[in-house]
């Protein structure tokens, strides 16, 4: 494993049992201060630091830390040790009681990679820099991994060229995979789906280049295009509306616009639905028919629904009912859902979060990418209750600030904002 920066502490394994101590590279995190950290638990993390994994082990059994924190310590002592398994099960044990355990995360993401399992590594590499997007040691693993990764597959991809297709566009792949921002070669790919008729594999990939290019009018057209083929006449209509804002009055995409108006509006949806995409503001009722729209695959739910009082007539009362019983959206004490409220943009944050919880309660497993640098809204102080979900959004990617880098948490939120949100995550579930 290649020597890292100061930040990487060299830990010898305690001779026991006639074993040669064994040099280990491995970031130890600085200990944070707070309740947890007791005496017993700083000697532990000092006696780790200095090598000495036996005497560690035995601070942190004395210490009263709260349990996942003395799991994410025990981690640390196997890895010191080198048994990676031992360690993995910890760091497991440690997230399971508490998701926010950076420590546990960050020990998880380095037996990863001490396992060579770098697809694996990065992933855990990434989702650490969305949720610290400040921490220049993660920073530094993510970009390292990412870099030699891209640079392998790229290679690899070029010796195929013209001699194995297949291979070729595999080592492409991986190399998006690693390096989303190189939407050339995201570019490439979809383009060869799209000539060899398959939209179902081009249109994710002209959606990735447009999360990156969002003023990328070919891109724009091409995806137009195929949500008509695919007959995704809701998504055609925003991708259009977009580039309206682009070239107000053009004559072409207002014609195009009223064609497929035309189309969306031969579906046999409830009315009010459709009407949602000509709107400039949402409600929660609306909000709920959206995310019962995309997600209707994902919320089949075997439980008792959900007991609401004031949906009676709704045109998305099964899409309420479901929402609220899958915790994505809430109802108030009494069990009213008040539909015709609008939510604001840090509501809106809270239940996409909301909605990530659930996918990932189920199993699915998501993928976002970090911002390249951290993102930090303007009009948004640390001190807003919401602050941590909607900067994990925003450092997902899942959310934009606007042209002056502010969020407006109070704002109310557009259609075309909803839908694009819940697309981004809807291409973050690995299939």
């Amino acid at each position: 494993m290649k020597a890292l920066l100061p930040a990487v502490f060299v830990l010898l394994l305690a001779a026991c049992g006639g074993v040669k101590p064994v040099a280990v590279d491995f970031h130890l995190p600085a200990l944070e201060g707070g309740a947890f950290a007791d005496s017993y638990y700083r000697q532990g993390w000092e006696q780790l630091r200095q090598g000495d994994s036996e005497a560690a082990y035995r601070s942190f059994q004395n210490s009263m830390a709260p349990l996942d924190k003395k799991q994410a310590a025990f981690g640390y002592v196997f890895l010191a040790r080198r048994k990676f398994s031992a360690a993995s099960d910890q760091f497991a044990l440690a997230l399971e009681g508490n998701p926010g355990n950076v420590e546990a995360a960050m020990g998880r993401a380095m037996v990863l990679e001490l396992e060579g399992r770098t697809a694996d590594a990065f992933r855990a590499y990434g989702d650490l820099l969305i949720r610290v997007p400040s921490d220049a040691w993660v920073k530094l693993k993510y970009e390292s991994i990412r870099s030699d990764a891209t640079q392998a597959h790229l290679l690899a991809a070029e010796q195929a060229r013209g001699r194995d297709k297949g291979a070729y566009l595999r080592e492409l792949e991986q190399a998006a995979f690693y390096s989303p921002e190189m939407t050339a070669i995201t570019l490439q790919i979809a383009d060869h789906y799209d000539s060899e008729g398959d939209p179902d594999r081009a249109l994710p990939r002209y959606e990735a280049v447009l999360e990156r290019e969002p003023h990328n009018e070919a891109v724009l057209l091409k995806l137009a295009g195929l949500y008509e083929k695919k007959e995704k006449f809701d998504l055609a209509l925003v991708t259009l509306d977009r580039l309206l804002a682009m070239k107000p009055g053009d004559p072409a995409l207002e014609a195009e616009k009223k064609r497929i108006r035309d189309r969306f509006q031969e579906l046999t949806l409830p009315e009010k639905f459709k009407r949602i995409f000509f709107k400039t503001e949402i409600n929660r009722e609306e909000l709920a028919a959206l995310i019962g729209f995309y997600f209707e695959r994902d919320l089949e739910l075997g439980g008792a629904p959900e007991i609401l009082t004031d949906i009676d007539g709704s045109f998305a009362r099964e899409q309420i009912i479901k929402t609220v019983t899958a915790g994505i959206m809430s109802a108030r004490p009494d069990h009213s859902f008040q539909r015709f409220a609008a939510p604001d943009r840090a509501g809106f944050a809270v239940t996409l979060r909301a909605l990530i919880g659930f996918l990932e309660a189920k199993g699915r497993r998501l993928r976002f990418t970090p911002a390249a640098a951290p993102v930090v809204a303007a009009d948004l102080s640390p001190l807003h209750k919401d602050y941590e979900v909607i900067s994990g959004l925003l450092n997902s990617q899942v959310l934009t600030l606007d042209a002056q880098g502010n969020f407006n948490p109070t704002q109310p939120v557009a259609p075309s904002e909803v839908i694009y949100a819940l697309k981004r995550i809807l291409n973050a579930v690995e299939r």
